[in-house]
């Protein structure tokens, strides 16, 4: 008869390729404890012009302080996906009343795709060969951070050669980010503000952007967000991602399982059926499972590829494409990176929000902004561009 392991050491065994990304940052957290300064250039705190900090301020009195995102106390912890939903849709209507009923268009058939199925192709928005050939050429010139983001790095940037040799992923801190070419005028497009506004009910809030590699291993193994997961930053999020290398479908694509990013999308493909020959080590929770049972696994649904394999093996899709591929996907649905094979993964993320800051939830010093000054001629100063984007582009400078 074969030796059954416990069913927690079993889990322990699964997700050991969490080990190395787990490890790393609990040192960040160590050194945040310690108050040793961060690696990257940062702020101890974002100031704001006097229209924004007034929408802030109301908001600071609408919203409570566990529901809103910009502080300490906000609770990401929701009590089950019903309670998410609720607080994002009351969240969104305080901002909405604040910030005003601002109405920007969205193209229909995107937003209907974000809703229904969780992402949407902006083929429309794809950039050309010579547009990627600037952003690498900038690149070339630039040091990478040994870490899937910037403020994650314990270690000084260096080169990117020197990085891949050690390390997974290699990252740019926010302010290498937007003085590349073209950055600034994707984060302020007005098609992509409209899409997430109309999506989120809300002018949004940009809470991070990332420009980082994922480099080819000799093991293969996939590594931290190279496994199924969900972004549980705020109550609603949503992130443009754009591929600066050529993907393809076993190449560093993104995938994604579609409709898993709401309950009533999720019960659309859920089928109870498959609870009849489901294996009981891979179920977590022993009993028949549920729609809602999808949302409330542990680690933030890292390391149950098997159960998400068995469930909805029909809905996963690999999105990939030529360098400049752009798409919007709510990234609390389930997805996860695919690691490279034979090519280096360069990617841009945005994300949006209602009100998060990344590196306020992640508890660890706000990364400097960009100083508008620097990169004026490529974005407009008006009030919604102030709002959206205050996290990422200080505009008193």
């Amino acid at each position: 008869m074969p030796l059954r392991l416990p069913k927690k050491i079993r889990f322990l065994l699964e997700i050991n390729t969490l080990y190395s990304y787990i490890f790393h940052r609990i040192l960040v957290k160590i050194r945040t404890r310690f108050k040793l300064p961060p690696i990257y250039p940062y702020e101890d705190i974002y100031s704001f012009d006097t229209e924004t900090q007034k929408i802030l301020d109301q908001m600071k009195q609408a919203i409570p302080d566990h529901e809103r995102g910009d502080n300490p106390a906000f609770n990401k912890n929701w009590k089950n996906v019903f309670d998410r939903e609720d607080i994002a849709e009351r969240v969104s209507s305080h901002i909405k009343q604040i910030a005003g009923n601002i109405n920007i268009e969205a193209t229909p058939a995107a937003l209907t795709s974000l809703k229904d199925i969780g992402y949407v192709r902006l083929s429309h928005k794809n950039l050309n060969p010579d547009n990627v050939a600037q952003i690498l050429h900038y690149l070339n010139h630039q040091k990478v951070y040994p870490s899937h983001i910037a403020h994650f790095a314990i270690q000084k940037p260096m080169a990117k050669e020197i990085i891949k040799k050690n390390h997974p992923f290699g990252s740019y801190d926010m302010q290498t980010i937007l003085k590349a070419p073209f950055m600034a005028q994707l984060l302020s497009d007005k098609d992509v503000i409209g899409t997430i506004t109309n999506y989120f009910g809300c002018l949004p809030t940009v809470s991070s952007i990332n420009l980082f590699w994922s480099f080819t291993s000799s093991d293969g193994k996939a590594h931290g967000p190279q496994r199924f997961h969900r972004d549980i930053d705020d109550h609603k999020t949503c992130t443009m991602f754009i591929n600066l290398t050529d993907t393809s479908e076993i190449e560093g694509a993104h995938c994604y399982v579609e409709k898993t990013h709401t309950y009533n999308r999720l019960k659309e493909v859920f089928s109870d059926s498959l609870n009849d020959n489901f294996p009981e080590d891979l179920n977590p929770f022993q009993k028949r499972l549920a729609p809602e049972d999808f949302f409330r696994l542990p680690l933030n649904g890292y390391s149950f590829d098997k159960l998400y394999d068995h469930f909805f093996r029909n809905h996963m899709v690999n999105l990939h494409g030529p360098a400049g591929t752009v798409l919007i996907t709510d990234n609390y649905g389930i997805h996860k990176g695919m690691p490279p094979r034979n090519h280096d993964r360069l990617i841009l993320w945005v994300s949006y929000a209602l009100s998060v800051t990344h590196t306020v939830s992640a508890s660890v010093k706000l990364q400097k902004r960009a100083a508008y000054s620097e990169i004026k001629d490529r974005i407009e100063n008006n009030k919604i561009n102030r709002y959206v984007l205050r996290n990422v582009i200080d505009f008193s400078h």
